[in-house]
């Protein structure tokens, strides 16, 4: 079963952490779990707004390209 982590997944499994750690006497046992799903959702998301912000740019920089001469390269 190899299945990619997606940030649905993430939010799934912090529902889960989180029902655990509310369920079980000791449950703060559990918060470092739960702090590191937090930590690669935001570095998921984050990624995939530099990513969206990148395709954005290459958009954008296509435009202002055409008809354009590359520059010539200084020495």
């Amino acid at each position: 079963m190899n299945q990619q982590i997606t940030p649905e997944r993430i939010e799934r499994a912090l529902d889960r952490v989180a029902e655990i750690i509310v369920d079980l006497k000791d449950g703060q046992k559990c918060l470092p779990i739960y702090e590191r799903l937090e930590a690669e959702l935001k570095a998921m998301r984050a990624a995939e707004n530099t990513m969206a912000s990148v395709m954005q740019r290459v958009r954008g920089s296509k435009g202002r390209k055409a008809g354009r001469p590359l520059p010539s390269p200084r020495a």
